[in-house]
């Protein structure tokens, strides 16, 4: 809680993002979907997915804040059954907020060309076809809407 409390701070400060779009709660969404969704990709992977749930806020057709964007039905696997899972890897948590402070506060770029899509290189779903493909970060493919 005082970590997500500083970050809100440190974005409060001076940085490139209106920190009155991203708030406590916006951050922790964030913070908890890098975990859940990349824990096992490193920076980079977490910092992808992070950017896909930012570049979706920007797009009309997906709701316009991180939390929404994330707990809308069917769009990642860990919320579901509309119950956050328990943290068990504390390091991996502390290492997605250290990266959403990275992107919210513009250090860590959007590295994932735009994407608003993204899958494990395991499978390959019937929507990435009706998709632009853009790059792979680790075992996720990521994909952006075709113009």
């Amino acid at each position: 809680m005082i970590k997500l409390t500083m970050l809100c701070l440190l974005l409060l400060l001076g940085t490139n993002v209106d920190a009155s779009e991203y708030d406590e709660k916006q951050v922790k969404c964030l913070v908890t979907n890098a975990y859940f969704e990349s824990r096992n990709q490193g920076v980079k992977g977490m910092q992808a997915v992070t950017w896909v749930v930012l570049n979706r806020t920007k797009h009309p057709s997906y709701p316009s804040t991180p939390c929404a964007v994330i707990y809308a039905p069917f769009q990642f696997e860990w919320t579901r059954n509309g119950k956050t899972p328990q943290v068990k890897e504390k390091d991996a948590y502390t290492q997605a907020e250290r990266v959403v402070e990275g992107v919210l506060s513009g250090k860590l770029k959007d590295n994932t060309n735009s994407s608003t899509h993204f899958h494990s290189t395991r499978v390959k779903p019937v929507w990435a076809n009706r998709l632009s493909y853009t790059t792979t970060i680790g075992s996720h493919c990521f994909y952006k809407l075709k113009k």
